[in-house]
């Protein structure tokens, strides 16, 4: 059994690593490798309304490939890079679409938090490369991003291992990959039972950053696409099911997105994270706090009657009898919307929502 001393060299503090990336790490980088590596990145404001696609091919006839896995999305990504330019015989790019933080390059990446794109700017360029506009951008900051915009930036440089361990990486074995931040929404208004959202309004925005992301990478000549947990979790609480079968319909019936993606990857780090049972336990939380209040207000009752309804209120709210507890994880659910069957289902039979519009434009 490793001594504890050696278990906490193997695990070293995140703020610790960020303070060696930020001093050391990307200074020599820039200072050494500039001429090889950009550590820049564009900003697209409005990508969904300002991206021209009417002279760009469609090289793809079916259906784009969709895969749900478990693993680190960069390292899927840079596996999906090796194993396509192995079929080549030249390099072929493959980004990564990274929840982003909307005020500032990286989030609080400096200090302890564990959000994936913290993680992702201790082991890499990426906070280097969002905070540089490219030149052609002509912008002074790339912060905030607008609502429905993105950022990409073409080279992130990975020159560390994963998170557990941060691993320093010997510069041949640096490896680079474009990443597409984008910011999703965050603990939306969701109906009384937590699937769906509230409002149209803020379904349609989520469905547009989903749009501004895909459109980013294709719009670059990006063919295949890595996407985290974009939006899920605690962090961000959108529905999982409506939230998948959102993807779903934008990689499958976006006019512009149609015959230009070969396929895309959604990678989960811990099969075992599930939303809906973090949306059902604070729904739990809230009827309890609810209960508690109306029995405060009816004093009048007697003591005993209101000892016997707290108890029982109590009985029927606990967590091992609360249906969250059978609620599926967001990989489970992703799997199920993109499965064959379910993806031959919904092409043979299109949802209603979709405007004559998109059915009909050309290939």
């Amino acid at each position: 059994m490793p001594s504890s001393s050696s278990s906490s060299r193997s695990k070293p503090k995140a703020s610790e690593v960020a303070a060696e990336t930020r001093r050391t790490c990307i200074p020599l980088i820039r200072a050494n490798y500039s001429h090889i590596y950009r550590l820049d990145s564009t900003l697209y404001p409005q990508p969904v309304d300002q991206l021209d696609f009417s002279q760009y091919p469609r090289p793809f006839s079916r259906t784009p490939a969709i895969y749900v896995r478990n693993g680190d999305p960069v390292k899927v990504a840079l596996e999906w890079q090796a194993h396509f330019a192995a079929q080549s015989g030249e390099p072929v790019p493959v980004p990564f679409i990274c929840a982003a933080n909307d005020k500032r390059p990286g989030g609080d990446w400096e200090t302890g938090v564990i959000g994936y794109e913290e993680r992702l700017c201790r082991r890499s360029t990426l906070s280097a490369s969002l905070s540089t506009p490219s030149p052609e951008s002509y912008c002074q900051t790339n912060y905030p991003i607008p609502i429905e915009g993105g950022i990409l930036s073409e080279e992130v440089v990975v020159f560390r291992g994963p998170h557990d361990r941060y691993e320093k990486l010997p510069p041949q074995e640096w490896r680079v990959l474009p990443v597409c931040s984008v910011p999703p929404v965050r603990w939306p208004k969701l109906t009384q039972n937590g699937t769906k959202y509230s409002f149209a309004e803020e379904r349609d925005m989520v469905k547009n950053k989903l749009r501004a992301a895909l459109r980013i990478c294709v719009y670059n000549n990006y063919a295949n696409i890595v996407v985290g947990d974009f939006g899920l979790g605690n962090g961000y609480r959108n529905p999982p099911q409506e939230l998948a079968e959102l993807w779903r319909e934008v990689v499958l019936w976006d006019a512009d997105l149609r015959g230009r993606i070969q396929s895309i990857a959604f990678v989960f780090e811990d099969p075992n994270q599930s939303t809906a049972r973090l949306i059902q336990d604070d729904l739990a939380k809230k009827s309890r706090h609810g209960s508690k209040s109306k029995s405060k207000s009816g004093s009048s009752s007697s003591s005993s009657s209101s000892s016997s309804s707290s108890s029982s209120s109590s009985s029927n709210s606990s967590p091992s009898s609360s249906p969250s507890s059978n609620k599926p994880t967001d990989m489970e659910i992703y799997s199920y919307i993109f499965h064959d069957e379910e993806i031959q289902r919904v092409l043979t039979q299109p949802d209603p929502r979709y405007g004559l519009g998109t059915l009909m434009s050309p290939m």
